[in-house]
């Protein structure tokens, strides 16, 4: 234990080295006992145990402090982003100036966590804090970090609980984030609590992120944007035009066309989806192809129209009169003819 000698000068440096026990005399007086000797008053053990619960407690400060994990300066080109893309952020992020100038004016007050990067040594990984990061690097100042042994598993649950405390992802920025994961054999438990849901509702929730983004063309995706505005059904609603991701030919054509066009560029991500998803519902004008075939004389004798998968001959009686009734005639041979050589 601590002798009184030490306790004293511990108490008197606590005190700016005013001596306690002055104080204490200050305060309350001790009464004389019988016997003509000093005993310590009430009041006297009263701030003597004040005393030492604020030693106790200075003690408690300083193990906790001891203990905590230390915020470090690392250079900006040390750190690289987290090995899952969870966010698919625009090309051009507008909260990202004013994050740059709050930073450059008040610095970053906020540290962000990494770990030792397990490829590279000297280098680290974002768990969270992609912005923070970013804002530095263009600042070309050292970041605020907190440096934690994090395994795949936390460093994604990690990553996942910042979103979920600081901006949802949208509907289609789940599904995404949910299926690399799956892809990199992360389990569906591990993908739920990266995503913020409970056990019991969310693997049911990421069999239908996962199944929806592996039927989606990911390029597709990636310009239309996070829409976050747009929910899960129009998401299915579009996810039902593509097989094995891919549209088909005529389709992937006009969508081609759309998305090169001035208007989708200048166009928000919710309203890209929409313009994307009204192309795709159009129904199609079938296109029609119109051929003659001519008699001997040079006149038409039928003419062939084909729309789709639809094709109709047409005869002109007044080009060739009793040339239908004729060929109405001829038509089961020219069937069963037809069904032998197709054999």
């Amino acid at each position: 234990m601590n002798s009184a000698s030490d306790r004293s000068k511990r108490m008197k440096a606590m005190f700016g080295g005013i001596n306690p026990e002055e104080l204490a005399a200050t305060v309350a007086p001790s009464p004389l006992s019988q016997a003509g000797r000093r005993v310590s008053s009430g009041a006297v053990r009263s701030m003597q145990d004040s005393f030492s619960a604020i030693e106790d407690e200075n003690a408690r400060l300083r193990d906790q402090l001891a203990g905590s994990e230390a915020v470090v300066e690392i250079a900006p080109d040390q750190i690289e982003p987290s090995f899952v893309r969870d966010r698919m952020e625009d090309e051009v992020d507008p909260g990202l100036a004013d994050l740059v100038r709050s930073i450059g004016e008040h610095g970053q007050q906020v540290p962000i966590l990494v770990r030792p990067h397990p490829d590279a040594s000297g280098r680290y990984q974002i768990a969270y804090g992609h912005r923070r990061w970013k804002a530095s690097r263009q600042l070309n100042r050292a970041v605020k970090a907190i440096v934690r042994p994090l395994s795949d598993d936390a460093l994604v649950i990690a990553q996942g609980k910042e979103n979920s405390e600081r901006k949802d992802l949208s509907f289609i920025e789940q599904a995404l984030f949910a299926q690399e994961l799956k892809e990199r054999s992360f389990d569906r438990q591990t993908i739920a609590a990266a995503l913020g849901r409970s056990e019991d509702k969310g693997l049911a929730y990421i069999s239908i992120l996962t199944s929806l983004a592996s039927t989606l063309s990911l390029d597709i995706v990636r310009k239309i944007g996070p829409a976050p505005k747009t929910g899960r059904p129009r998401w299915e609603k579009l996810a039902a035009h593509f097989s094995d991701r891919k549209l088909p030919a005529a389709r992937s054509s006009a969508a081609n066309g759309l998305m090169s066009s001035e208007k989708w560029l200048a166009a928000d991500s919710d309203a890209r989806f929409s313009m994307l998803l009204s192309l795709l519902d159009a129904k199609e004008k079938p296109v029609s192809a119109r051929s003659i075939i001519k008699g001997g004389a040079g006149q038409e004798a039928v003419a062939i129209e084909r729309t789709g998968q639809v094709t109709r001959f047409a005869v002109d009686e007044r080009q060739n009169p009793g040339f239908a009734e004729w060929l109405a005639r001829e038509l089961p041979s020219l069937v069963t003819r037809f069904e032998q050589e197709r054999g």
